[in-house]
């Protein structure tokens, strides 16, 4: 499914193909993650009901796998999943300090020891599947770091692949620092890694991975997009009155840039970026040296969406409604 095709002219388009939603049999309590095997299987991670549903490219529910705790096969606090071409499932839980792994019939097989840490973020590019994370202890060297590893299950555990260094009691307001928890990223086939910066008002860079050097800066001319009242009213409301965390979104005035920066398997560079309330949802296109090449549009809406993933002929968005209601679209890519 990940393999490259011959490349056809843009421009590009999207075309729905399957909506998950909340149904009398199934219910969302925090879709969190979400991904596409190869046999294309949906596969939607629960934060709060610590587990993973299985859907048909029908909608249709097959299967779930998961439950809470800390023995095999159980989750803490998962945040992501993401199959690798062979089919195995990995899932990243900070609660648990591990990566689950499980077979592609859905049955347990290992643990990987994850570094304590959080945000952690998954991709894949056509030799295998990355992990990142940025750890709660800092570097011998006193430095705090952005890890990236590989992951597979011929390896015995993590191993690193990428780590950036910094300082971030005298660069937290840097706008030069390459990472941050925060940051988007994704590796290109030749293992370039492709990220935005600090909190995303930072620019996007490709980066060396063996050497660090930055090779290429491109969309610099990020503006923060203020929360609306209609918008501040919906998101506090997920949250429970007098909680820590919802004070702590209160102070937040403005949303985060982007949304995701994933790398097709044509080698462009997809990057969702936030939208104003009601408006329409855009995906700019640039090529392997930064050079916008198209844009793709989904219909206006009070929906806020979230690209979770492309995987081959399919991309991934995860859909907020105003009130709170979590769905899962699988779009198309049309090539014209």
């Amino acid at each position: 499914m990940d393999a490259i095709s011959q490349e056809p002219a843009l421009p590009v388009s999207l075309e729905l193909q399957t909506e998950i939603r909340e149904t009398d049999d199934f219910f969302i309590g925090g879709l969190v993650s979400a991904t596409l095997t190869p046999e294309q299987d949906i596969l939607i991670l629960d934060y709060h009901q610590k587990k993973v549903f299985v859907f048909d490219f029908n909608g249709t529910l097959r299967h779930s796998f998961g439950r809470e705790g800390r023995g095999p096969g159980e989750f803490e606090s998962p945040t992501v999943v993401k199959a690798d071409h062979k089919g195995y499932i990995y899932i990243a839980d900070f609660g648990n300090a591990r990566v689950s792994i499980w077979n592609s019939d859905y049955t347990y097989r290992t643990d990987y020891k994850l570094v304590p840490g959080w945000r952690e973020k998954m991709n894949r590019n056509a030799e295998g599947l990355f992990l990142s994370v940025t750890p709660f202890r800092k570097q011998p060297n006193g430095n705090d770091a952005f890890m990236i590893f590989t992951l597979s299950i011929d390896q015995k555990g993590l191993q690193p692949f990428y780590t950036y260094e910094y300082d971030a009691a005298s660069e937290w307001f840097s706008k030069d620092r390459l990472f941050d928890s925060t940051s988007y990223w994704d590796i290109t086939d030749e293992g370039k890694i492709v990220a935005s910066g600090k909190f995303d008002y930072s620019p996007i860079r490709i980066i060396d991975s063996e050497s660090g050097e930055v090779e290429t800066v491109f969309s610099e001319e990020n503006e923060p997009i203020t929360y609306t009242e209609e918008e501040n009213e919906a998101r506090l409301s997920r949250y429970p009155k007098g909680s820590q965390f919802r004070a702590i979104q209160a102070e937040r005035t403005s949303k985060q840039i982007y949304t995701n920066i994933q790398v097709s398997n044509r080698e462009r560079i997809w990057v969702h970026r936030n939208k104003r309330f009601g408006e329409v949802d855009e995906i700019d296109i640039y090529n392997l040296e930064g050079e916008f090449e198209t844009r793709v549009t989904l219909p206006a809406s009070e929906n806020e969406l979230k690209m979770y993933g492309i995987y081959g002929e399919y991309v991934l968005f995860r859909v907020t409604t105003p009130i709170g209601e979590e769905r899962l679209h699988v779009y198309r890519i049309e090539y014209k």
